[in-house]
């Protein structure tokens, strides 16, 4: 990777670069850490109607999320025959369970007869019927019992399936994935730079302490974006940039894996955008206080930072020691990286697992029914305390488009800079409806990434549309770098 003065792949912000960082660590740095590619993928406008328009959102649901690996569950939560979570993406819907077989399958859910709907929530059942006319399946999706059965003979004597059709599922390191194309290409080909890098941060070794969804008033894009860049932070979370180093993030894009991009955001430096120099003894003591609050730690006490500290070093034990007296887990060896910074994978279209230990997050996006309403979900996965039975997976709160990220039991603070963000889309998802401008206008460096993921979903539904024998023009106005003037 260069750093000339005239390379639109780097971070030209004054102020110490993620690699500069972690040079300074006091414990090793993972390796995947180290493992970083920032090339440039162009400049041009994105039209305003991939946000918008029901022709894209279809084109969307056919070609991409119809084609695509998506975090479905965890392992954890469907241990049991028959228990089972309803995934629902667009208006698709599958029922992923473990049969009385032991084998997770994603099924389809909807009735055989006229296509009702089976399963609305999670749960655990030893076979689903159908509330219209009585229809039943087994937890392995095979039909058991048509009521009236003489009157469907090409159901009865076979010449018609009667199993639910299936999605294809992979396991992987205790999360729980799907794709319903049945020639879909393996999932461990699909996300293998990002599997390569979780050995150093094995999610098996966590548990679902928290969850909650929230129906949003704007199109999956915009959502997913709000959460893809350190450029916001200065006007939407201006309360973090004593001790974030926002505009100076790390964006990789792995050419040879391009489904997987990852965003590194440092803490523990401040801002580019406060001229003054901070004192490092400042940094660490926002940065304790803010964290605390957002984290969830049981000791929010406000610390008095001794003279000659080094930020980083200092709020990373800090962090270690409140942790490891609350999870009940050792957690010395793991560096200040991992404590503090905000490290966001990507797998596209639309799951990020935060690597590390100190705000082990993973956010999932899925488009609602309509191009203007979308599906965020937020779950922490925290260690499994050491030498413990690891703890069952918390519940999963579902809040309405008017509910508030604080109404969800167990966001802690988190919910108030969760609240920043949604005070911006629904804004943004109007401003897109404005006919003054076609496009939307990306910066080369800090929304590369973003500009890179609709390139990803240009390029599925290109290969789609040829695969089908259909012309390329009904993508050819929404196309990234569509002329449109």
């Amino acid at each position: 990777m260069t750093t000339l003065e005239n390379d639109p792949g780097v971070s030209h912000s004054r102020g110490p670069k993620v690699q500069e960082i972690l040079k300074s660590d006091t414990r090793p740095v993972p390796k995947a850490f180290l493992d970083f590619a920032s090339p440039y993928v162009g400049s041009e406008e994105v039209p305003k109607t991939r946000f918008t328009s029901p022709e894209f959102a279809a084109l969307e649901k056919e070609y991409v999320w119809m084609k695509t690996w998506q975090f479905a569950c965890l392992e954890d939560e469907i241990k049991e025959p028959g228990s089972h979570v309803v995934y629902d993406v667009a208006d698709e819907s599958l029922i992923v369970i473990r049969g009385r077989d032991g084998k997770i399958r994603a099924l389809h859910n909807a009735c055989m007869h006229r296509g009702t709907r089976l399963a609305d929530d999670e749960g655990r059942v030893d076979s689903f019927v159908c509330p219209f006319h009585g229809w039943e399946w087994d937890n392995r999706g095979d039909l058991v019992n048509v009521p009236g059965a003489w009157d469907f003979p090409q159901f009865v004597h076979g010449s018609k399936p009667t199993c639910l059709p299936q999605a294809q599922v992979a396991v992987w390191d205790g999360l729980v994935f799907v794709n319903f194309d049945p020639n879909a290409r393996p999932f461990e080909q699909y996300a293998a730079k990002m599997i390569e890098h979780f050995k150093d941060f094995p999610l098996s070794k966590r548990y679902k302490a928290f969850h909650a969804v929230k129906e949003v008033e704007c199109n999956w894009k915009v959502l997913m974006e709000a959460f893809s860049e350190g450029y916001h932070v200065i006007m939407t979370h201006p309360q973090i940039k004593p001790f974030c180093g926002d505009e100076n993030s790390e964006y990789s894009i792995y050419p040879d894996n391009p489904e997987i991009s990852r965003f590194f955001n440092p803490f523990g430096v401040q801002s580019p955008h406060i001229l003054e120099q901070l004192s490092e003894e400042s940094i660490a003591e926002e940065f304790v206080a803010f964290s605390s609050r957002s984290r969830g730690y049981s000791d929010q006490t406000r610390p008095e930072v001794p003279q000659g500290v080094d930020a980083r070093a200092y709020v990373a034990q800090t962090f270690r020691d409140r942790m490891s007296a609350m999870f009940r887990a050792n957690l010395d060896n793991h560096s200040d990286a991992e404590i503090l910074d905000a490290v966001l994978y990507h797998m596209f279209p639309a799951f990020a697992p935060w690597a590390g230990i100190g705000q082990p997050l993973m956010y999932r996006w899925r488009p609602g029914r309509t191009p203007d309403t979308s599906f965020m979900d937020v779950i922490r996965m925290v260690a499994v305390p050491d030498n413990e039975p690891k703890p069952e997976p918390a519940p999963t709160t579902k809040l309405r488009r008017d509910q508030r990220w604080a109404e969800a039991p167990g966001m802690a603070g988190l919910a108030d800079v969760f609240e920043q963000d949604m005070s911006n889309v629904p804004f943004v998802q109007q401003g897109l409806k404005s006919s003054g401008k076609k496009t939307v206008t990306y910066g080369n460096y800090q929304e590369g990434r973003i500009r890179h993921i609709h390139k990803m979903i240009d390029k599925y539904i290109e290969e789609g549309l040829a695969a089908d024998g259909r012309s390329l023009d009904v993508l050819a106005s929404h196309r990234v770098g569509a002329q449109l003037d």
